[in-house]
Parts: structure tokens; sequence; C-alpha cells
């Protein structure tokens, strides 16, 4: 199954509400980073959480999500667009806790520390909100951040459900907000059915993503479409070639002299590149050169 960020919207009562479904995502980013279970369900939630927020924005409107805790996590990064494309890194990758995994969460975050959202609009401007983290799930802190920073009426679950032995069997995350003149009652009321388990036991039910929608806030949604959702990470020799040429032309010639090339590790999917000697110099003699 692709992984998807499916729309509805109630226009009766004014309600929009998104779906993800990133369990895939989850699991291959497992292998790729190699996430011991703690950091790999802690960074499931984020990436679902990353693709809700995003989903908001408009088009070319990307956003980053930050985490930055005293628990031995360290802290996490996800970056989305509106388009379905996520990459992300953690810091600490090797957080396994023992017992039930919401509370292995609670414990790897530590209870302080911030989670920051970085919204990057299509005209170059950026914004910045930040809530200090509790001893809370990840979930918590951001349904913290969306009454802080959006002051929109907004329901929020992140589930993560195993399926046989495997702990990343389902990742998932819901949010329905209140439109302008929408009824804020459904929201309250869709918050409650979040609080006792609604979303989760539907996921678990194997509903599909109306019926994910509609377990939470009720019936009166209609599916607006669906779009994929993956790990597409963007990197490549010209990122590394303009990074490189931030060291400005001396500092590419002292690293020709000192080091003899460039190696450049890529964060997000640990693609290595190289630029040797003779191609450093081009760069050095084309800044000298002023092209």
């Amino acid at each position: 199954m692709i992984d998807r960020l499916s729309r509805a919207l109630d226009d009766g009562r004014g309600l929009r509400a998104l779906v993800v479904q990133v369990g895939d995502l989850a699991r291959m980013t497992r292998l790729l980073h190699g996430l011991a279970p703690t950091s790999a369900q802690l960074f499931g939630e984020a990436l679902a959480a990353a693709a809700l927020v995003a989903a908001l924005r408009k088009d070319a409107e990307r956003i980053n999500l930050q985490l930055e805790c005293a628990g031995p996590l360290r802290g996490l990064f996800v970056d989305a667009d509106s388009g379905g494309n996520l990459r992300g890194y953690v810091r600490g990758t090797a957080v396994g806790i023992p017992g039930a995994p919401a509370e292995a969460t609670v414990a790897a975050l530590g209870g302080s520390g911030f989670l920051s959202l970085l919204l990057a609009r299509a005209d170059g401007t950026f914004y910045r909100s930040s809530v200090e983290l509790t001893r809370e799930p990840l979930a918590g802190a951001l349904r913290r951040w969306f009454a802080s920073s959006e002051q929109v009426e907004t329901a929020l679950a992140l589930e993560v459900l195993p399926r046989g032995d495997e702990p990343l069997g389902q990742v998932a995350g819901l949010l329905v907000q209140r439109l302008p003149g929408g009824d804020a009652a459904a929201v309250v009321a869709a918050r409650g059915a979040v609080a006792a388990g609604a979303f989760r036991d539907a996921l678990a039910a194997g509903a599909p993503a109306l019926g994910l929608v509609e377990a939470v806030a009720g019936p009166g949604f209609e599916l607006l479409g669906e779009q994929e959702v993956a790990y597409r990470c963007g990197c490549g020799l010209d990122r590394v070639r303009n990074a490189v040429t931030a060291l400005g032309a001396d500092g590419i010639a002292d690293l020709v002299a000192t080091v003899g090339r460039a190696e450049v590790d890529c964060e997000f999917c640990h693609a290595h590149y190289v630029l040797e000697a003779d191609e450093l110099r081009e760069l050095e003699r084309r800044m000298r050169a002023g092209h």
C-alpha cells in the first residue's frame, strides 16, 4: 500500500479533515537511519505530524518540524512540503526503552525542551514558532502548538500500531479543524473522541480514510482527494558544490592544499559525495574570476 494523505470536507458544519498514513515511510526510514524501536516510533509520529502541517500550507511552501529535548532522543528534524515530500533525521538513533511504547516515547523525550516549526513561505519569508515540551507525547506538544501559534480549533491524533511482530505496522495521523464560521462544538467533540481512542480503534479495524475521519468527527464529510506521501531527499552534486563555495576561494584553496578533496555525507539519505582536487580548483578559479 502506497502511503497517502487524504483531504475531506464537511461543508455543512464548516470542518476540514486530513488523514495521513506513513507506515511504509516509517519502516523504510527505520532501516535508512538504523533506528532502535523507540527512536523509530517517535520518528514515525514526527513524519505523520509534519505531513499534516505541510498539507495545510499553500503550493511551494515548506515546513520544518524540529524537536530539541532533554531525553535520550535528544532531538529530530523533519522537512516537508505541501506536495507530500518528506525527509529528516533523528539525533538519538539508538533509543530503545522497554515497556509500553507510549510510555517509552514520553521517557525518550525527557519532559523538557522545545517543539519548533519553521514555515517557509513561497515569497521567501519565514515564520518560526515554538512551544516548550512537558512530560507528554509528541501529539500533545503539537496540539498545544496549534492552540498557541495557529489559533484555530483543532483536533489531532498521532498513532503507531503494531501488526503481528512488526511494531510499525500502521503509522498514521488525523487532523480536524474548524473553518471560519464553522462548528466549534464539533471540534471539541472530535477531541473527546480522539481521547477516547476512536481514531486508534478505527485504524486497528482497517477503516479507510473517510472512515477514520468519521470515526472521530462524525458523518457528513466528503473525500476531496488523495496524494502520495514519499521520502524524497533532493540532495545532489550541485547542492554539494554550492555548499563548498561557502568556504570562499581561499577556503577552497586551503582545502585542496590540506585535504586534497571534499567529502560530504547527506544527513537525510546518507548519500556520500566526493569533489576531487581538480573540481575544487575549478570552483576556486571560477570564484576568483567572478563567475
